[in-house]
Formats: C-alpha cells, structure tokens, sequence
C-alpha cells in the first residue's frame, strides 16, 4: 500500500529500510533470473539505507558501490556479500523446488 503524500520512489525507499521488503526485492530478482535488474534492486536497498553508511559499513568506498549498482557491473560474490552484510541481509542457497516424488 503506498503511503499517503509520497511519491513511488520515497514510498518504494522507505519500504525498502524494512528487512524483510528489502530481502524479498532482492530475491525476486534472483527468482526472475533477471540478472539486469539485480544490481539495481541491490543499489535501492543500498540507497534506502544510505550509500555513506553502507560504505563506512563495508569498507567499500562509495566509488565502487555505484559501480557495483550499474546493470552492466559483474561484482565479485566476495564483493555482494560484504554488501550485503552491510545491508544486514544475508546469501541463501537452497534446493529447487522439485516435484515431490511419490513414496511408495
């Protein structure tokens, strides 16, 4: 629901200070395979949590971070996860889901 008085991009930033939003924006990207739109969804957390702490956060100068925000960046997993450390989220690996097989 978008807040009264904001525009997308404000309610979109404030949603997105919320762990579990910000967790489900970025796994939908992942989801979707749309490696285009990951780095993007990355840099909206990233700004919704302020680009100056992150970077104090991680190590990583602000520089890098906008690099690492731009659809045609290929961050190293080293370099995602440290960000999103800093973020306060974290990297899942899981099966797929498969079809149940039958239990005889």
């Amino acid at each position: 629901m978008k807040t009264k008085g904001l525009n997308f991009e404000d309610d979109l930033m404030i949603k997105l200070r919320d762990p579990e939003f910000a967790s489900a924006y970025i796994t939908s990207a992942i989801i979707d395979n749309d490696m285009d739109f990951l780095p993007i969804a990355l840099g909206d957390v990233a700004k919704a949590h302020g680009l100056s702490r992150l970077a104090e956060n991680t190590g990583v100068n602000r520089r890098t971070l906008y690099k690492v925000f731009d659809k045609e960046s290929n961050p190293s997993i080293k370099l995602l996860s440290q960000i999103m450390h800093g973020l306060g989220l974290e990297l899942e690996v899981k099966p797929k889901n498969q079809k149940r097989k039958k239990v005889s």
